[in-house]
């Protein structure tokens, strides 16, 4: 059949090297040119096809960490296409064998490609790659395209060791590529080329830039990689320039220049990478160097994979270079503490002369000259980059789909998870972690010293208290914390204590936001599973409200402030670190079916009281009855006013996005019924709404939501120890909320009673049922924008998974519960109530 040759738009070409390569690279290179010249001239190559109609595709170094990705990803692209795979091995079967397992390690492996693989046992170092002349002149007449991948990936080796595989042998993959017709070729190459990418643009590359397209600087690479200790970059810079030279001369070619990875989204991860090495050669001995911090600038191998197979496959790809890393990898550096490890740093020659102790058994043993030579630029604690000045932008405009890099909390749990769950195929010892109450507090001195705000003033006693309180409960055994999930709690503590020195500091750089008023605020406050975010949204669509989206209560502080730009844009800093924690915590899956979570949703004021430490939502996520009890004791009124003190900043920060113009608060959240004396002190002119349902009903939903949230932070519990507990929780929080109202009658007319069953048969008459009893005007705009989020609603609900729960399932039964909230109950008969709500 035949086929159209290539339509890519044009590429311009890539700008030169400026300088002169060493003299062992120069003759490399002139050597490959020769050869290319030679070729072309004596073969008259055709066309090569149009990217839309590539079939046939070969992939070097297809059992290699990116390959076994790669082969997954072009498989998946497209049913029509065939991968040709070149495998070191006896046989094609042993090196399907190779291949398969490989994937079937990353978990890329389907059954359904096996068809579309094509093992050719061979060798890239070989002539005609190690296979017969029939099998080459094959290939030379059916390949559409060639991805090389196959390099040595040694980071300790000098030039001549690795010039013959990473270098020199490129002219084979040439001569498969410019024989019989033009393939398109697709080079692995990489971002370490650039002295600045490798020393993390620290002391001397510090505002450094590596541009669109840019050539490494010739003379930063000699200063900075030495031929006989660092070849690698080098033979793959020689690679690299072959390239540019046989695309001067037809071939269509494109260098991908990978960024550092050592793992995939999934988790999955390749332990022999330098920095995986570093870390678990810390973990070996008990203490890390000076300097040292988490590492962000680790480009997920997947990620990388789907951006090579995309802009492949594009016939309108337009660039010949692309920087294929995440420019913003990091929001901030992550400190060890962070994540509850507990390795004291000592001085870099120490932590050389431990880890040199244990000889060979040592994960850095044979990497220390490496290390030597970087150890300054990588080893620079809290002055690591979190921020790449690297233009993305072929990647960017060639890549058809959006680019997706996961957060860096993201990367870091699915990490854990992964090399726990697979202890047997990591080599590397593990770390211990802690939630340790000490080490929380020095963490905090940390935040108000970069804040400049007082420790004390920050975190009061009180405050103090109630992480004491918590740690210790979340450390015993009732609270049944599975290993693999402490370095996220401490993370989570981290994250609040952080956020209280923020507010701090935004407080003392704007004197103004503690005159900032709060009136008449609106609280829903049904208990949970009465359709108080059903509500909650609803009204939310109402401008005459402000209610705060998820994103928002992540991170309450924009740094540097700029809210009248920033806030509540698609550019937002703070929505993307909020898509990162939500991730990495598993929440969204845990709701699925049964509350919807998107960082652009109002959400309950949850997040306001856990900054207080001193809070009951704690006590749902985690089995912690001894912090319960101390907390019934002790009471709340510091929690709500530190809510208000932090609504204050939200209030302000509203004012600056949107100058001239208010809002009446709306919030929600079912615990407010447990602290309403509270809750009116710190908001004397406060409204509410509560809505009802059937305790029967409500409370199978909630043991079924509560399940789920505490799957993926506790050890299981019987189902009818956790009825027993939550009937205890819920009827004990109603009794609260019917308490206070009995004994506030002068405070009625604040609140309004909403039927659960009312709401969901026709959720507009209620709203106008609420607006009318407040006297609020219900606008025609505000009635559009309700109506439509309840037909965007629908329509979700019809694809979603439902909720299915049973209260037998929890040991509850119908009579057990009716008794367990017979003071609620007898409090809606007295007042006629009971019948039109329940």
């Amino acid at each position: 059949m035949t086929r159209s040759t290539a339509t890519t738009a044009p590429r311009r070409s890539a700008p030169p090297l400026v300088g002169k390569l060493p003299p062992h690279c120069e003759r490399d290179l002139s050597a490959l040119r020769r050869f290319v010249r030679a070729t072309v001239a004596g073969a008259a190559p055709a066309e090569a096809v149009s990217p839309s109609e590539v079939r046939h595709v070969l992939v070097t170094g297809a059992t290699g960490f990116i390959g076994r990705f790669l082969v997954r990803d072009l498989l998946a692209h497209d049913a029509g296409l065939h991968v040709h795979c070149l495998v070191r091995a006896a046989s094609a079967e042993e090196g399907l064998g190779r291949l398969r397992a490989n994937m079937e390690h990353a978990e890329t492996w389907d059954d359904d490609f096996a068809s579309r693989i094509h093992v050719r046992a061979g060798d890239i170092d070989q002539p005609r790659l190690g296979l017969s002349r029939a099998d080459f002149d094959d290939l030379c007449a059916n390949l559409d395209a060639v991805h090389h991948l196959a390099a040595t990936l040694s980071l300790a080796a000098s030039y001549a060791a690795i010039r013959r595989v990473n270098a020199s042998s490129l002219r084979n993959v040439l001569e498969l590529c410019l024989r019989t017709r033009y393939k398109h070729l697709f080079y692995a190459g990489t971002m370490g080329i650039f002295p600045e990418y490798v020393c993390t643009f620290a002391h001397e590359y510090e505002g450094s830039r590596i541009a669109h397209e840019a050539q490494p600087d010739l003379a930063s690479m000699k200063k900075t990689f030495p031929l006989g200790l660092l070849g690698y970059p080098w033979s793959k810079l020689v690679a690299e320039q072959a390239l540019l030279f046989a695309q001067s001369a037809g071939l269509p070619v494109a260098v991908f220049r990978l960024g550092q990875t050592s793992m995939a989204s999934t988790g999955y991860s390749q332990p022999s990478n330098i920095s995986q090495r570093l870390f678990a050669a810390a973990v070996d001995i008990g203490s890390v160097p000076s300097g040292f911090t988490l590492q962000s600038t680790n480009d997920p191998a997947d990620t990388l994979s789907r951006i090579c197979t995309d802009i492949s496959l594009n016939p309108e790809r337009r660039f010949t270079l692309y920087n294929c890393c995440n420019p913003t990898p990091s929001y901030r550096t992550v400190s060890l503490e962070e994540v509850g490890l507990d390795l004291p740093e000592v001085s870099y020659q120490a932590f050389r002369r431990a880890c040199q102790a244990r000889g060979d058994a040592s994960p850095m043993a044979g990497y220390w000259p490496v290390l030597d030579h970087f150890g300054r630029y990588w080893l620079r604690g809290t002055e690591a980059a979190t921020s790449l000045p690297i233009s993305d932008r072929a990647i960017r405009e060639d890549c058809p789909r959006p680019i997706e890099w996961p957060g860096p909390l993201t990367r870091y749990v699915r990490y854990n998870r992964w090399v726990r769950t697979h202890r047997e195929d990591w080599p590397h010892p593990l770390p211990r972690r802690s939630l340790d109450f000490d080490r929380l507090v020095k963490q905090a001195r940390r935040y108000a010293g970069e804040n400049g705000v007082s420790f004390g003033d920050t975190y009061p006693a009180w405050m103090l208290e109630g992480l004491e309180q918590l740690v210790e409960a979340l450390n015993s055994p009732e609270a049944g914390l599975p290993d693999d999930r402490i370095g996220h709690i401490v993370f989570d503590m981290c994250r609040l204590l952080r956020n209280n020195a923020e507010l701090a500091g935004e407080r003392r750089r704007h004197p103004v936001i503690e005159r900032q008023e709060i009136v008449r605020p609106v609280f829903i406050v049904g208990i949970n599973r009465t359709g108080t975010t059903y509500l909650h949204r609803l009204m939310a669509r109402d401008p005459r409200f402000w209610a705060l989206r998820a994103y928002e209560y992540v991170e309450p502080v924009i740094a540097g402030g700029d809210y009248a730009g920033l806030a509540g844009t698609p550019g937002d800093p703070r929505r993307p670190l909020a898509a990162d924690v939500f991730k990495a915590s598993g929440i969204i899956d845990s709701f699925e079916g049964i509350h919807h979570i998107g960082i652009d949703e109002p959400e309950e004021d949850i997040p306001i009281l856990r900054l207080s430490f001193r809070a009951w939502m704690f006590a749902t996520r985690h089995p912690i009855p001894t912090y319960e009890r101390w907390l019934e004791a002790s009471g709340s009124r510091e929690s709500y006013a530190l809510h208000r003190r932090v609504m204050q900043h939200y209030t302000w920060q509203r004012r600056e996005r949107y100058r001239g113009a208010d809002g009446q608060w709306l919030f929600k959240m079912p615990t407010h019924l447990m602290e309403l004396e509270a809750l009116t002190e710190a908001y004397p002119d406060a409204l509410f709404i509560q809505t009802h349902r059937e305790p029967a009903q409500f409370m199978g939903s909630w043991c079924s939501l509560v399940e789920r949230i505490r799957s993926t932070v506790s050890r299981p519990r019987p189902p009818e120890v956790l009825g027993a507990e939550q009937l205890r929780a819920m009827s004990r929080l109603l009794d609260r909320a019917v308490a206070f109202r009995e004994s506030h009658p002068e405070l009625e007319d604040r609140w309004i009673d909403v039927s659960y069953y009312d709401l969901v048969e026709d959720p507009m008459a209620v709203v106008a049922q609420v607006y009318d009893r407040r006297g609020w005007p219900l606008r025609p705009e505000a009635v559009a924008a309700m109506e439509a989020w309840l037909d965007e609603q629908m329509e979700r609900r019809r694809t979603e998974k439902r909720h299915t729960y049973d209260i037998a399932d929890y040991g509850l039964t119908r009579e057990a519960i009716d008794e367990a909230f017979v003071r609620y109950l007898d409090f809606l008969s007295g007042s006629g109530r009971r019948a039109s709500l329940l």
